[in-house]
């Protein structure tokens, strides 16, 4: 099925249905021929037959002999009497009286007048019988010679001449059929070349090249203006990319300096319990500030930003980074697992996606314990292993979605760092899934499809 559809296209594709409509015409086409064969066979058998009348008939006039005994033909003879013969023969005087033979079919005298020397006249002497007549001046006198024939042979014997003459042309229709099948296919093939040159350019559009285009040249003049408007759509998209990402940078920067005033605003504050909860607040407005520009950054990734990434690096760099903070809640990191695992992605977003599945490991993790990152090898990813309270059953299936936290037990939290997770993996074509760890806690993971 594979190579059929490597050869004649998927079950719906244009390819498919150019294939069969072309097939489908020939088809037709075939049909007419061969109705009109059929018709110029038979055709032709009257022709045949009335060409085979007259040469016999002009054969037995050149064996007349005017006042020989049966004008010199021999009247026993089977051609002669109404036996069985092929040809059945009759020659009349001038008076179109029989003299030889006996054909007697009613008010044939009349028919035979006009008989003229040299000019066969070709008669249906009743629904079986068809016949030629030809007159003939010899020594003075005037013969007409009659011969019939059965005017249509079985059906059977038409039929076996007919596919007697299509078994001898077999070979060459079979070739026919193929060289269509052949022509249909490159056709098809250089038809839909300029469309598979643009399906090319499409899928390298992205962030990276947004100022890419659809080219039109050598396009089917039906399908450019569909490329014109998917052009139109692509500079649409590229608008609100930039608008986006311009109000994300305006945004960054217009929160970050009052930000960074308050935090200056609040270490000049002499109460100190009351300084200590301000500048908490203020590091999680900061740290949801910069959680949402990497929601944001993870839904506009691109594949043309894709590289090579080494999963071990990346966990080493998170687990350095994220190792100071862990060891004041009392926790350590460790990193585990394949030593070298390679795969295509953006190396910055999976960074951001792993931190957040270890600073959520760090958050939900009572007293002191170890945070495991596991690096997987087949299939490629990473697992991240807690002790924490564990995740209940129904609130499993919508812990990836912005805004929404499991119970945080008193934990600050905006619900959007698993969020983050998830919309990487879906750029990256990866799954993420929550299960428990046996002897408690959850166990989060990452993990690349296969192929």
């Amino acid at each position: 099925m594979r190579g059929l559809a490597a050869l004649f296209g998927d079950t719906h594709s244009l390819r498919r249905r150019l294939v069969i409509n072309i097939l489908l015409a020939v088809g037709f086409c075939f049909a007419l021929a061969s109705v009109i064969l059929t018709y110029e066979f038979y055709e032709h058998l009257a022709e045949n037959r009335d060409a085979a009348l007259a040469r016999e008939a002009e054969e037995v006039a050149a064996q007349i002999t005017p006042g020989a005994p049966d004008l010199g033909l021999d009247a026993q003879a089977l051609r002669f009497r109404s036996g069985g013969g092929i040809y059945r023969y009759t020659v009349f005087d001038d008076a179109l009286r029989p003299v030889v033979g006996g054909e007697t079919v009613q008010d044939l005298t009349e028919r035979l007048t006009s008989a003229q020397p040299g000019e066969p006249v070709f008669l249906r002497l009743d629904d079986d019988r068809a016949a030629a007549a030809l007159a003939l001046e010899r020594d003075g006198e005037r013969f007409v010679v009659l011969a019939s024939t059965l005017a249509q042979p079985s059906g059977e014997s038409h039929l076996e001449e007919l596919m007697h003459e299509v078994t001898e042309e077999i070979r060459w229709v079979l070739v026919g059929i193929a060289a269509i099948l052949f022509a249909a296919l490159l056709a098809t093939r250089r038809a839909l070349a300029p469309l598979r040159r643009v399906s090319g350019e499409a899928e390298a559009i992205g962030p990276g090249s947004a100022n890419m285009r659809l080219s039109t040249g050598q396009l089917p003049t039906e399908i450019v203006p569909l490329v014109h408007a998917v052009n139109e759509a692509f500079d649409r998209l590229d608008q609100g990319y930039r608008a986006q990402r311009d109000f994300s940078s305006n945004v960054a920067h217009e929160v970050r300096t009052p930000l960074a005033v308050l935090r200056s605003a609040i270490d000049r504050l002499e109460d100190g319990s009351l300084q200590s909860e301000l500048r908490d607040d203020v590091q999680r407005l900061e740290q949801m500030f910069e959680q949402l520009i990497d929601l944001s950054r993870a839904e506009a990734l691109g594949v043309t930003t894709f590289g090579e990434v080494d999963l071990h690096r990346v966990a080493l760099g998170v687990a350095q980074d994220m190792g100071v903070p862990a060891m004041r809640d009392g926790k350590q990191l460790a990193v585990t697992g394949a030593g070298r695992v390679h795969v295509t992605g953006h190396a910055g977003l999976l960074t951001i996606a792993l931190g957040n599945l270890v600073r959520n490991a760090i958050t939900y993790t009572d007293g002191e314990g170890e945070i495991e990152i596991e690096i997987c090898e087949n299939p490629a990813g990473w697992r991240v292993l807690d002790r924490g309270p564990g995740i209940p059953d129904d609130q499993k299936s919508q812990l990836f979605q912005r805004f929404r936290r499991g119970a945080t037990g008193g934990r600050a939290g905006a619900g959007i760092g698993l969020a983050i997770v998830k919309s990487v993996a879906e750029a990256h074509g990866a799954t993420v899934s929550v299960a428990d760890r046996a002897g408690g806690g959850s166990v989060f993971s990452f993990l690349f499809r296969v192929g």
